[in-house]
């Protein structure tokens, strides 16, 4: 939990995000919720998607606990292993026609897609990173394409490499959570249409995914990537020191300042 906790200190002072770093915990047949978990089927009275679920862990600083009949998104949980992965859904049936031109073209997109084995998990734990009790699987950090360049930056530092980016305009739970649990490699995801239309997510935002495994090596490259200037959030912009090119219709006043000639 120290770890969990460097990295959110972390986040704090290099990356500043605007909204709260989730931690997501993918649970098994038999373990529990943290006893502060929140059901919000319970709370609202119907089911929410997950991505509106990240969306409330992240805005409200609440932790929450998605159970059988909690989650009002079929498909994520099929990606996740929560329940089967259906034979339509092999054959590109819930992607075609809405994404794509031709079912055929939908098989390929479901293909391309990261999912977790059926029966793997039964239950997940969203927690606002700073707040969690538990070991996460994946962080998942909502932040702007500058705040998602240093922590870029900082994932590639100690081994090098590249961070990849998987998009597909739809289900972000794919790459955001399944594609980072099963490659253990950290993850850009550019938010869909749930995402959006759901869990009203900024234009501006998109999410940089870190598997457990990861924190510590994102943690040493931020810090020394910021330390040797390279990299800082806000970025220094090197026009602030630029010369100022004023109208010519001030000419005069720079004149009386001193600060051209005539």
């Amino acid at each position: 939990m120290e770890l969990v906790k460097q990295f959110d200190e972390m986040l704090k002072e290099y990356i500043r995000p605007l909204s709260f770093p989730v931690a997501v915990k993918l649970l098994k047949s038999g373990e529990d919720f943290p006893q502060k978990a929140r059901n919000l089927k319970q709370t609202y009275g119907h089911p929410l998607a997950l991505c509106q679920s990240i969306a409330i862990v992240r805005k409200y600083g609440w932790t929450v606990g998605i159970g059988k009949g909690d989650n009002a998104c079929g498909p994520s949980l099929a990606y996740l292993g929560c329940m089967p992965y259906t034979e339509k859904q092999k054959e590109g049936g819930i992607v075609y026609p809405l994404y794509a031109k031709t079912l055929e073209a939908g098989k390929r997109t479901e293909e391309a897609a990261a999912r977790l084995e059926e029966g793997t998990f039964e239950r997940i734990i969203l927690a606002p990173l700073s707040k969690a009790e538990f070991e996460p699987d994946v962080v998942l950090v909502y932040v702007n394409p500058g705040q998602a360049a240093r922590l870029i930056q900082g994932a590639n530092y100690v081994e090098g490499g590249y961070v990849g980016a998987k998009a597909t305009g739809r289900a972000a739970c794919i790459s955001e959570i399944a594609s980072t649990y099963k490659t253990q490699v950290c993850n850009i995801t550019i938010p869909g249409a749930g995402e959006k239309v759901f869990a009203m997510t900024a234009d501006d935002e998109i999410i940089f995914s870190a598997p457990y495994c990861k924190l510590a090596d994102i943690i040493e490259g931020v810090t020394a990537t910021h330390k040797s200037g390279i990299g800082r959030y806000p970025w220094p912009i090197g026009g602030l020191k630029a010369s100022p090119a004023m109208p010519d219709c001030y000419k005069f006043l720079q004149v009386m300042a001193g600060l051209e000639e005539e």
